[in-house]
Order: C-alpha cells, then structure tokens, then sequence
C-alpha cells in the first residue's frame, strides 16, 4: 500500500470527526479528531515508519487517536471508522459540507428522506422534494442549492500562486469602486498555505452595504452564493469561491485576527481567553465579569489584551505559538525585507525566457546586493548547458562587470544523478561561485536509496544549497520519499544549505519539514526559481512558507552580505575537499 501523506490520514480523521457527530457523541470528543487533524496537516511528513512517540507529543494528539493515527498509516483505514461507516454512508461528509446544512437538518434529511450524498441532495432539490419539508422555507431551500454549487468548488483545493493573485485582484477592484478602507486577505491565503479552499477578504466601511453590492457586482462573479448586510460569497469560474466581511474601522483588528484563522489557532485563542473571563469574537473581546466590549483597531491590540506578543499570520497553525507568545519566546520570523538576494533563477542560456542581461537588470530594480544564475547542467538534455556553454555563460557576466550595481555569482542547478553523483565532474563545479544540487529523475526510488542519494550530494564538497529538497508538486506530487531527519543532519553537519523554493507549484521544503529541520541546525536559502523576470517575486512565497516554519532571518543564507554568503561555500569546500577526493580516490 502507497504510503498516506498527512493530508490524507487527517481527511480520514475529519471523517470520524463527522460521523462521530452525526452519531451524537459528546462535542468534547469528536473535536478531540478535528484538533488532530488539523495539527497533522501542520506536522512534519509521517512518511513510512510512524512513530506513536513522536505522534503524542504533537498538540492535540492522545494516545488514542496516536493509536487510530498509526493504524490508518499502515492499512488506509481503522477499526471504529469502518464501524462508523457501517451505521452511516459516508458520504455524508458531502452532505453536511454544504452550507445551509446543519447537522440536525442532515440527521432528518437523512432519516425522513434517505439523503446521504451529495448526489442524492441534489436529486431532491432538482425533483422539489424539499419543497414542504420541515423547517426548511424557500430561502432556505435556495441557500441550499447555493451551498451545493459552492461545496463543488471548495472539493478542488486552488494553487496559493493562483488564489493570492486574485485576492490582490478583488481588493483593487472594490478599493476602485467603494470607499472600503483597510482591504485585506484573510483566511488560508494569508497563512501562506500552499493550497487554499476558498479565498477570504476583509475589509472595513461605514457603508458596508454599498460594498457588498459592488463585490456581488464584480463581472468575474459566475454566482452569489450569499449576500448580508455585512457580508457576502462569490463563485468564480473554475469553482473557487471568495468571501467578503465588511465591518467598522474600530474593529479592523478583531475582524482581521478572526478570520486570519487557522481553526486550531482560534480554538485555542478562545480556550485562553475563557481561562481568562473574556470572549473572543470578530464584534471584539467581552469581559465577562463586566460585560464590557474592548474593540481594537489593530491585530497587536487583540493579542495584548490576552497578554501575549503578536503572532504573524503565517505562524498561526495551533502548534505551539500560543504558549510562545505568552512566554515571550516566539522568534522574529525572516521577512521580504531581509533578503540580500536570490541564488536560484534561469535564463535563456536553459529554460528560461528572458536572458542573462534582462534578469541582472531585474534583479537590481529589486534593490538586491548580489543574485546567482543556476542554469540546468547538461543531464536535462537540450535545456542542459555543457561545460562550454557554462564557461561562455560566466564570460558574459564578467563582461557586465557593475553595470547594473550588483553582484552577480555564477552557479548551476546541478542533477543529483540516482547514485548521488553529481552531472559535471568536481572540476567544473570548483570554477563556480556556487552550486545548486536538485533531484529531477527517479523520484520512485526506495527511502533507503533516496536518502543515501541525498546524503552523498551533501557530502560533496561543491554543493552549497540542495534545491527543493523533496521534489514534491503541490497539486500532484507530495514528494519522494527519505529520512528527513538522517538528511537534515547531514546537510547541518557538512555545511549544506536546504532551500525553500517559491516556485507557486512547489514551496519546497514544505514549512513543516522545514520546521523540523531547524531542529538541526539547518541553513535555509529562500530563492524564487525564476524562469523569467515577472517571476523573481517567487520569493515572496518563499518567505510565505520559512514564516511558516519559525525560520529567522539568521538562519537564511541570503540574508548575509555576499562577503558571507562567499565564506560559507569557501568554509564547506575547504573542510570537505580532501575528505571527498580520498573518499572517492
């Protein structure tokens, strides 16, 4: 059996999560499965061998579920879910997905009418079944065919590269068009996570109204899936759905800290604000000892009031930040701001679209010190360079000399081979600045051997950043396989950098592999993968994905000055090179 990633044993999870409801089992224990499943998407890769230990130290995670967590690892399913499904299709998951459906109208559509999918929710409305039923008027009815056309579109989780742009898309449409001030992305999107459901925006006004009727106005909108005084949902062609709050400026922060999210991260918000006699709502903050409402303007009030320091959104996943903002140990995480420059961008002397003097002149418009072309090597066939075509390449950027008033590195994206070995010989990697090492072929390999592929492109002495480490897609592919642990300690222990690479397909490392990493000791790289000039704000996404995994700019090579960017490949080669050519005399 294929290995489940983490996503998909927490889909399970949520499955249980559902039935156990619909079963009438107490709210404290099918919660206990959605706080689990959420803190598992945020987990590092369980990979093949899943560890109970390291399972019950996760937040959230009991022994009990640990136990549920490991066995569905191992057979694709449990004991108590299969007995779950038993009593109930499982398809009510789709059912109780649809907004407009709560649990008790799911319980009696399912008993009165037999409806237990989403197939047969949809029969009923186009048959006019519902028409009648108990508690379920005409407006609640057309909620429900809403809520159908959006629960088709939220199935289909949309790229962070294609959801972000069409939140900044939104924003400039109803800043052109309203009098909304403070216009924000909220939700997934602003979490950074890799893939989104839908898209959320918030905004502020005092002619909220107005707002909302330009936003269901908008000539992209397909359908209104609802529409509220203060409120509103969109249906965009291809099926992603946008969400619109609008509220008063005194309540930006409240507003904005509330549907920012994550659900853990709010679950426990509220849990410490309850301990603390308060209600967290995005109305404001209740003392409920005196019923008096603190409203705040900004997310750092909102956090303060509960005694705490402000916590970046990217960082908000219910894995441990609350206990750090309260205890004054939360790093300052890297932000745009930080990077010096980007190691990791092609041309037209490979796959690249513009050339060699275009992306300089791009690279010094950002107002970056230093940059690295790391064309491909010449195992990826007519889009390679050969050695001759790579000395060619570093003449011409000796030629630009500071034309532009940047320092530009010569490097490659050097092919891990299958075996480890690297696609140009050790000769031709010591002519250059840097090395970029990436595995692009035989992703079917065991762990075993990509793991010790992977060791033995850190052990050589000329590759300073292996590039997105896991080769995963994050739509299609979650990634080879290997012991991250054996390889980060590899890569700490030779001086290898690992990089999070912004390419919108890939955001790899992925932030929870990167978060354990750190544990090592690891230096990270944030590189947008460029294959044109409109593509070096990659970088962006990149950084989107080290918040995520607590990185501080401390720990990102190109945060450095080039001096010390140059001093930590000169400090790998010098201390390996003569271990490396005994190795492999």
């Amino acid at each position: 059996m294929a290995t489940l990633t983490n996503g998909e044993i927490a889909h399970l999870l949520r499955e249980i999560r559902i039935l156990m409801e619909f079963a009438g089992e107490p709210f404290f224990k099918f919660m206990a499965y959605e706080r689990a499943a959420e803190t598992l998407e945020n987990a590092p890769a369980l990979g093949a061998d899943v560890d109970l230990e390291r399972l019950t130290a996760l937040p959230g995670v009991g022994k009990t579920i640990a136990g549920r967590i490991v066995t569905i690892a191992q057979t694709g399913t449990d004991p108590y879910l299969e007995e779950l499904r038993s009593k109930y299709p499982s398809t009510l998951v789709e059912v109780l997905g649809v907004q407009g459906v709560g649990m008790k109208t799911a319980q009696q559509l399912y008993e009165k009418l037999g409806i237990a999918s989403l197939a047969d929710l949809e029969r009923a409305l186009d048959e006019g079944t519902l028409v009648g039923f108990p508690r379920l008027g005409p407006k609640s009815i057309e909620n429900i065919r809403r809520g159908v056309l959006s629960y088709k579109g939220r199935t289909r989780r949309t790229p962070l590269g294609v959801a972000l742009p069409l939140a900044h898309e939104v924003i400039a449409y109803l800043r052109k068009t309203t009098d909304a001030q403070n216009l924000a992305p909220a939700g997934s999107v602003r979490r950074q996570e890799p893939t989104v459901g839908d898209v959320d925006i918030v905004c502020t006004s005092e002619n909220a109204d107005e707002v909302v009727r330009a936003f269901t106005a908008w000539e992209r909108a397909e359908a209104v899936l609802a529409e509220g005084p203060t409120k509103a949902s969109i249906w965009l062609a291809g099926g992603l759905q946008i969400d619109l709050r609008v509220l008063p400026e005194h309540l930006y922060g409240n507003l904005l800290q509330h549907f920012t999210g994550s659900r853990e991260h709010n679950i426990q918000f509220r849990e410490l604000a309850v301990r603390k006699n308060l209600r967290v709502s995005e109305n404001g903050i209740v003392d409920l000892t005196d019923g008096r409402t603190i409203v705040c303007r900004t997310e750092e009030e909102v956090y303060a009031t509960l005694g705490m320091a402000y916590i970046p959104p990217e960082m908000r996943l219910g894995v441990g930040e609350i206990d750090a903002a309260r205890e004054g140990t939360l790093p300052r995480v890297v932000e745009l701001h930080d990077l010096r420059g980007d190691f990791h961008m092609h041309c037209t002397y490979s796959d690249g679209r513009d050339s060699l003097d275009a992306m300089v002149a791009a690279c010094a418009a950002r107002g970056y010190a230093y940059h690295a072309f790391s064309d491909h090597s010449w195992g990826r066939g007519r889009i390679g360079l050969d050695p001759d075509d790579l000395r060619k390449q570093r003449e011409e950027v000796h030629a630009l000399g500071d034309r532009y008033g940047i320092r530009t590195l010569c490097s490659a994206e050097v092919d891990i081979r299958a075996d480890g070995s690297l696609d140009y010989e050790d000769a031709i990697l010591a002519e250059l600045d840097m090395v970029v090492a990436s595995v692009h072929s035989a992703f079917n390999q065991s762990r075993d051997e990509m793991t010790a592929r992977l060791i033995r492109a850190c052990e050589n002495p000329y590759v300073t950043i292996i590039g997105h480490p896991t080769g995963r897609n994050v739509e299609t592919f979650a990634g080879y396989e290997f012991d991250h642990d054996a390889v980060f300690a590899a890569a700490a222990r030779t001086g290898t950098a690992l990089e999070i690479d912004g390419q919108p397909s890939r955001l790899d490392l992925p932030s929870s592999v990167a978060h354990r990493a750190r544990a090592f000791g690891v230096t990270f790289t944030c590189d947008s993968d460029a294959h044109g000039a409109g593509q070096l704000e990659n970088v962006a996404y990149a950084v989107g994905q080290a918040r995520r995994a607590w990185i501080t700019p401390a720990e990102v090579l190109n945060t450095r000055p080039v001096e010390e960017v140059l001093a930590f490949v000169e400090a790998k080669r010098s201390r390996l090179a003569d271990v490396h050519r005994t190795g492999s005399a």
